[in-house]
């Protein structure tokens, strides 16, 4: 079954556009390691011309890791060019220098005064990934106050089946005409990287039946999940002329209908282990929300239990961080993956707890 699920996103998003225009393929970044468990990059790709670049150093300084590269600029011929290296092999925790999502960028050296060509970018984890590093499937747009902000103007669908995710973005191009762009493939790890196919033509509900016109390939993205309520994604655009990469980093969050976003989570939920045996069932129905200074409070209506939850700082109108959830008798939960149907943390007595919200 996951064999012909893979094969049909795969047939919807690339069979469909046919043969590459050109032979120009953007830089893949893949990390690696070996028997003594140091990590390296495996870089590879098409260049535009005869002159493709040569790598000259890697740096690393939080999550932010860059290959810089050297290329000639004289004698080059317009014949697409394969290339293909390898980074040196560092240890583990000198490249990768903390658990989380890694952001690579591989840039060549411009002329003096000029800044450097993005050749490849890639989003790479180190240690394992928390519980719960998938997407909740809706709505989606983007976060005011994230740290790459952006307009109203643009709004997403995000659905994930198991390992499976689909993204669709409804935008508009560059003269103000809708646009449609629709990406599918696997989510590991709270991580993607998705080629997007660009609809055109086609009909809508008021008119006769019509397949899209054309369905090109119009960049890629990759997913970089916070939590099961918020994201980055990375689009990027690639120059088959000169090889440059577009980036355009966005964050989104999931949409709620509700004005507050405590009343966002008011509803009936279903806290239990998240293994059979390890804590008793109970239902909660939280009917009241309360705003506090950083956050927010739900009550059930005969006010034994509690969820305190904050929110990103900066961020009033974005899902919570952290929720902790106290109930009469003493139990206490701490949520850490928090989304509009589902938690995910641990109780006071360090068992995997999860809550359900079924309405």
């Amino acid at each position: 079954m996951r064999l012909w699920a893979n094969s049909f996103l795969a047939f919807t998003i690339l069979a469909a556009f046919g043969p590459a225009a050109d032979a120009f393929e953007p830089a893949r970044l893949a990390l690696a390691s070996t028997q003594d468990d140091e990590v390296y990059f495996d870089v590879a790709g098409i260049w535009p011309d005869t002159c493709p670049p040569q790598l000259r150093e890697v740096s690393s300084r939080g999550h932010e890791i860059r290959l810089t590269a050297t290329r000639e600029t004289t004698g080059c011929r317009a014949s697409p060019t394969p290339y293909a290296f390898f980074s040196p092999a560092l240890p583990r925790d000198q490249l990768l220098t903390g658990n989380g999502v890694h952001r690579v960028r591989f840039e060549i050296d411009g002329a003096p005064g000029e800044d450097p060509l993005l050749a490849g970018f890639a989003l790479v984890r180190a240690g394992d990934a928390i519980s719960g590093m998938s997407l909740e499937s809706g709505f989606w747009w983007a976060e005011q106050g994230g740290e790459f902000g952006a307009g109203p103007g643009l709004g997403l669908s995000v659905e994930t089946q198991g390992s499976l995710i689909s993204l669709s973005v409804m935008g508009y191009g560059a003269h103000g005409a809708p646009a449609w762009y629709f990406g599918a493939g696997e989510l590991a790890d709270g991580i993607a990287h998705l080629d997007l196919g660009q609809f055109e033509g086609g009909a809508g509900p008021f008119a006769r039946y019509a397949a899209p016109e054309e369905i090109r390939l119009s960049g890629v993205v990759d997913v970089e999940t916070l939590t099961p309520s918020r994201a980055i994604l990375w689009f990027s655009r690639a120059d088959a002329g000169t090889g440059a990469i577009d980036l355009r980093p966005l964050s989104i969050m999931r949409f709620s209908f509700a004005q507050e976003p405590g009343d966002a989570l008011l509803g009936r939920w279903l806290v239990a282990g998240a293994e059979s045996g390890t804590r008793d069932t109970r239902w909660i129905e939280f009917v009241r929300s309360e705003s506090l200074a950083g956050g927010f409070v739900l009550y059930d209506a005969d006010d034994t239990a509690a969820l305190h939850c904050d929110t990103p700082p900066g961020h009033p109108g974005s899902p919570p961080a952290i929720c902790r959830m106290e109930i009469s008798g003493g139990d206490a939960i701490e949520f850490t993956d928090v989304a509009f149907r589902r938690l995910s943390g641990w109780d006071s007595e360090a068992r995997r707890t999860i809550a359900f919200r079924l309405d």
